[in-house]
């Protein structure tokens, strides 16, 4: 708790507007910066909501637009599922897949499927198809879409802070190397001054 009241004291001590006549310009401008920085990054909050909110209205037009064209059918297993050891995972389990066949259109069409895991042939599973009667994915669900637009907004956001945070202490680093160097100079020099000899 000290150390946090410790840390606000002192950065409400640098700050830029500050009267403290020892403060250096350099630190004014550090201050400024990171006063900068931190309006920035609020600022890109509604800037990521924004983008997340044109995110799910785009997605979720897709949806209506897959909606519209595509549908679903039954399809017949022409052999038994496999188990589809990479798609497995503890939150949906076991995935397989299977040829299969089903009718479009007036015509024939067969091709690999995703079923459950312990699907046999000649069992009728539902797929999804396009208007040419091929295989097609499901449009995704208003969930769906909504968890991709958070993700796609948080993603931007957190992107943007790091990117400003990186830029910050970038320019901090460059700073400290220059008041080093100049301590630096200044203590070569010291010797030097007339009236004052080190040695």
């Amino acid at each position: 708790m000290i150390e946090e009241q410790t840390l606000v004291v002192r950065m409400w001590r640098l700050r830029p507007w500050s009267g403290n006549r020892l403060m250096r310009g350099s630190d004014r401008l550090e201050s400024m910066l990171v006063l900068f920085v931190v309006a920035l990054i609020l600022i890109l909050v509604p800037l990521a909501a924004a983008f997340g909110t044109a995110t799910n209205t785009r997605l979720n037009d897709q949806s209506r637009a897959d909606r519209e064209t595509r549908h679903q059918i039954a399809a017949v297993l022409l052999a038994d599922a496999t188990v589809n050891l990479a798609d497995t995972t503890p939150a949906t389990g076991a995935t397989g897949q299977a040829p299969a066949q089903w009718a479009a259109n007036g015509t024939t069409h067969t091709g690999v499927v995703q079923t459950g895991p312990e699907t046999k042939a000649g069992q009728t599973i539902s797929i999804w198809i396009d208007p040419d009667g091929n295989l097609a994915d499901a449009p995704k669900t208003g969930t769906e879409n909504g968890l991709e637009a958070v993700g796609a907004a948080l993603a931007l956001w957190t992107i943007s802070a790091t990117a400003c945070l990186a830029v910050l202490m970038g320019i901090r680093w460059a700073e400290a190397r220059y008041r080093l160097s100049q301590w630096d100079r200044e203590w070569r020099n010291l010797g030097k001054a007339p009236g004052w000899p080190v040695s």
